[in-house]
């Protein structure tokens, strides 16, 4: 009855420690994907959205970066995302119902994990794991959420190992069946968890001896995994070769594998280093994972964790030049790296507990210290866990940005029209407009796609960032017509030539300093996105002018409130006034922050020039007003309703 006691005592820990690793984890649950691997976020959340737009079918996954392609592409098979598209189909397309997903299968794999140190070193150690697992792991926070399929990757690789280790005490065949299909899952779910092969073949290898190679059992479970998978990749392979798109799983797997020549490489331990003690683990965690392995063994299913351990690192170093450009493939040695870390943390306990228990003052003052120590090592532990975990939660400023200017575009363009997008990243660009299109990066230029006009829509994300060759994008406004624009993107309806009259023209237009004119406006859209308002100013050059200047746009409301401004010399110092033609009419794109303003339906926009060294203002030539400021007036629409 006592050993039952405790085997109920520890399952409800487990539950309290799993249940408090849920509430972490719902942190910024209804966030969209803008944080630290946004662009695999949303890559993932793009095939769960097309999965539900374009037909549940599991084995043709496809991406918004299509081009004219149907989209088919080369990738895992994301179970994930089907199931998250499943989901979609329930409750509708929003990113909370795939981080609640995230989290339920890191409950799941907790779980699963606390059970695996449970059978091999008892409830303390597996509730040791456990805590380490759920709390004091930044990578376990961070993707325990995230909307990627790594941690049901790890899930699947957890069931395997403990399905093989029930079968293994027990000897039923369902548990070895369980094995082999969860095997096969990790592995579809993310190709290099064959790695599972060598703590399995351990654990066949202890159970039957060398009989084991004689097993038809064991050949037909191996057969039917290599088989399974490698159909399945075949398959991907034949897809992303008739639609040139892929995640890169066959098609360049001889540029990121097998690159024997970082073993010599102090820059490529160093990046593992930092990944190990600030990212998956903290230092007191490899630390403890290292002397769980050191200690001596407690139990023979110690020795396929440990081989579970080698294949891991066998992993990293073989894909180190993709471990180098994704830091999240380290996450593969979570799970094996928590039991030991449970394990160390077990010993430390029982050592502790025994020593308060001898007579005598030196023991107890030891066990003080050494739990003083621990005390000490956890909070510093938790310390950076939590510094590191809030790093990968900070929300990226560009890619933010990229969500925002998604929005614009869903505002402004016709639902399931394709775009051409330029720079940024192609997940997030596509993702965030919900949109199909073609992606180009930075250094190539579009102008033969947008000479065979079979494209309506160019959008250029973060032209001022000096990635983008500037000579074609100038070309591209001169030619093109200016749909929308800000900060951080350029908008054009390639279908249009340039207009020389705005869409609003003043009768009277302004001129400052003799120079420079302000025929008019357009709005894009006629209504604020996400509290910004996008105005198009059309100038014209008077005469050649000698040197640039900055205009500035205020935005003030009914009340006399001011709502915001945008200042920047032309396409923020992209084409400055004295690159300018006598006579040449340029379309400037002006976006304004009105959330200070939040429900104003009535704007009055007021535009300047000004010399950018000594803020001078440029004079208003037969318009004279004391601020050198044209004031016209604007009647903001109601966006329509959602679709």
């Amino acid at each position: 009855m006592a050993s039952r006691g405790k085997y109920f005592s520890t399952t409800v820990l487990a539950l309290l420690i799993i249940g408090g690793g849920i509430l972490v984890r719902l942190r910024d649950v209804g966030s969209p994907p803008v944080e630290t691997h946004a662009w695999r976020q949303t890559e993932t959340a793009a095939l769960a959205r097309n999965y539900a737009e374009e037909g549940y079918r599991l084995f043709y996954p496809t991406v918004d970066w299509r081009g004219l392609t149907p989209g088919y592409v080369e990738s895992e098979l994301s179970i994930y995302a089907f199931v998250v598209a499943l989901a979609y189909y329930i409750f509708g397309v929003h990113e909370i119902v795939a981080r609640l997903i995230t989290i339920g299968v890191w409950a799941g794999a907790a779980w699963l994990l606390f059970s695996i140190g449970r059978r091999v070193w008892g409830g303390r150690a597996g509730l040791l794991a456990l805590f380490f697992f759920t709390f004091l792991s930044p990578f376990g926070i961070f993707f325990g959420r995230a909307i990627m399929g790594d941690m049901t990757a790890q899930m699947w690789g957890l069931l395997a190992i403990y399905a093989l280790q029930r079968w293994q005490e027990r000897g039923q065949p369902g548990w070895f069946w369980l094995g082999a299909i969860a095997t096969a899952l990790a592995a579809l779910s993310k190709l290099p968890l064959l790695y599972l092969g060598i703590p399995i073949a351990a654990i066949l290898l202890q159970r039957d001896g060398m009989g084991a190679w004689r097993r038809f059992r064991n050949w037909g479970a191996a057969l039917g995994i290599l088989g399974t998978v490698g159909a399945w990749y075949w398959h991907a392979y034949q897809m992303g070769r008739a639609t040139g798109l892929s995640f890169g799983i066959l098609s360049t797997f001889g540029e990121s594998v097998g690159r024997w020549e970082l073993l010599t490489d102090p820059g490529f331990y160093k990046a593992l280093w930092f990944n190990f003690t600030w990212r998956l683990l903290t230092q007191w965690g490899v630390y403890l994972g290292i002397a769980g392995m050191l200690l001596p063994r407690r139990s023979r299913f110690e020795i396929p964790l440990l081989a579970w351990v080698l294949a891991v690192l066998f992993y990293l170093v073989f894909a180190g030049r993709a471990v180098l450009n994704q830091d999240y493939y380290t996450l593969a040695l979570l799970p094996p790296a928590a039991l030991w870390i449970g394990k160390a943390l077990d010993v430390a306990v029982s050592g502790i507990t025994e020593w308060t228990r001898q007579k005598g003052f030196l023991p107890k003052i030891g066990a003080v210290g050494l739990s003083i120590v621990g005390i000490i090592g956890l909070f510093q532990a938790a310390r950076e866990a939590a510094i590191s975990a809030n790093q990968l939660f900070t929300p990226l400023e560009a890619v933010v940005q990229t969500r925002l200017t998604g929005q614009w575009v869903q505002a402004v363009t016709p639902e399931k029209v394709r775009i051409l997008a330029v720079g940024g990243g192609k997940p997030e660009v596509l993702y965030f407009s919900h949109r199909h299109g073609l992606w180009f990066p930075q250094k190539v230029s579009p102008l033969e796609i947008l000479a065979e006009r079979r494209w309506k829509y160019l959008v250029v994300f973060n032209p001022y960032w000096g990635n983008i060759d500037t000579l074609w994008l100038k070309d591209v406004h001169k030619e093109y017509r200016l749909i929308g624009g800000g900060p951080w993107f350029l908008a054009y309806d390639i279908q249009q030539k340039r207009p020389d009259v705005p869409p609003c023209a003043f009768d009277a237009p302004p001129q400052w300093a003799d120079q420079i004119r302000l025929l008019g406006y357009e709005l894009t859209p006629e209504w604020a996105v996400d509290s910004r308002l996008y105005v198009i100013l059309y100038w014209r050059a008077d005469r050649q002018m000698s040197r640039g200047y900055t205009a500035f746009l205020h935005a003030w409301d009914a009340d006399g409130r001011f709502c915001g401004q945008d200042d920047h010399p032309p396409l923020n110092g992209l084409a400055p006034h004295d690159t300018w033609s006598e006579g040449e009419v340029f379309a400037d794109p002006f976006q304004v922050d009105l959330s200070g303003c939040d429900g104003a339906s009535e704007l009055f926009l007021k535009v300047g020039l000004y010399i950018p060294e000594t803020m001078e203002r440029l004079p208003l030539t037969d318009q004279i007003h004391q601020d050198q400021i044209y004031t016209f007036h604007i009647q903001l629409r109601r966006p329509p309703p959602a679709r």
